[in-house]
């Protein structure tokens, strides 16, 4: 087996790499914050936009009166899709521009109960998702979620 050599290595990368239609173009980047947030003084946006990708802030199951919903898993993960409903219909947006989510879970273990509430929000077609356990989530969440959508 014949190696290749450095040079033809980068000239190969090189030629696979993508060109923006326009690079002289500037990239437009939007930033959307829920007013609770803001008032929070929480050092973040919900969303921000960027040349049509929407990138949202990781959510948890909290309410903005009550704080984090009670209930374990299953309550927490519908409080948390509902909340992450709402930023992408403030900008626009529906479950089905979402192309990727990651979530974030205490225990591993509560993954099946999980997907139970996570798959009533799509209609059979899934974004591309990784979920991973967590060692502790932020106001001791059970669930956070993050998601990238395409306008």
């Amino acid at each position: 087996m014949r190696l290749l050599s450095i040079a033809a290595a980068l000239a190969l990368i090189t030629a696979c790499e993508s060109v923006p239609a326009d690079p002289s173009a500037p990239s437009e980047i939007r930033h959307y914050v829920k007013d609770a947030y803001k008032e929070a003084g929480f050092p973040f946006s919900s969303a921000v936009e960027a040349d049509g990708w929407v990138f949202l802030a990781g959510e948890l199951g909290t309410r903005p009166d009550t704080g984090l919903v009670p209930g374990g898993i299953g309550p927490e993960t519908r409080q948390t899709m509902d909340n992450i409903q709402a930023t992408l219909e403030a900008n626009g947006l529906g479950w089905d521009n979402v192309v990727k989510c990651t979530v974030f879970l205490a225990d591993i273990a509560e993954w099946p109960a999980f997907n139970d509430v996570y798959k009533t929000y799509f209609d059979g077609t899934y974004p591309a998702r990784s979920a991973l356990g967590a060692s502790g989530l932020a106001l001791g969440a059970r669930v956070e979620i993050e998601c990238i959508a395409k306008r």
